[in-house]
């Protein structure tokens, strides 16, 4: 899956592969080969690349990112082909029912919502695990949540329903 990755007015494309113990990020001609590990039960992660080790701290809100890495911190506004295509695609409805889906088969980890709460776009809906890493899905309008068809600790399939908005 390809993933869109925005840092201020750059923006560059990545695809991730698992091989073994190791994550391949490709960009351009550009490939790593990364190893991978968490770092307790928290948001940090040692990173092993081209010999290098880096220890990542990240914190995730929707989309948007906040990485530090060496003492320096970087703001990165992440989104996958499938998300942008339905934001797009959202952006020219005028409302209505939205639907939050899987992007990739995983295990709901967190549900931080209820049938009836009201949202605001980007909010973080349902938290997936999937290849280890945890990615939280986001309402991609605001509105009320109409229907909730999972709870943590469901495995879901690939484009699976998770919830219903209006």
């Amino acid at each position: 899956m390809k993933y869109l990755a925005r840092m201020g007015d750059d923006e560059r494309e990545y695809t991730f592969e698992r091989r073994g113990d190791l994550l391949i990020a490709t960009c351009g001609d550009r490939v790593l080969e990364i190893g991978l590990a968490q770092v307790g039960e928290g948001e940090a992660l040692s990173l092993l690349i081209d010999g290098e080790s880096f220890d990542v701290v990240a914190d995730i809100s929707g989309r948007d990112v906040s990485v530090q890495v060496r003492g320096e911190r970087y703001e990165v506004h992440v989104e996958d082909e499938r998300e942008r295509a339905a934001a797009e695609v959202a952006g020219k409805k005028q409302g209505g029912k939205r639907e939050l889906r899987a992007s990739m088969p995983g295990i709901v980890v967190e549900v931080q919502v209820a049938v009836g709460d009201a949202v605001e776009e980007g909010q973080t809906l349902v938290v997936l695990e999937a290849m280890k890493m945890q990615n939280p899905l986001a309402a991609e309008a605001s509105g009320k949540v109409t229907r909730l068809l999972v709870k943590a600790g469901d495995a879901v399939a690939s484009g699976a329903l998770l919830a219903e908005i209006e």
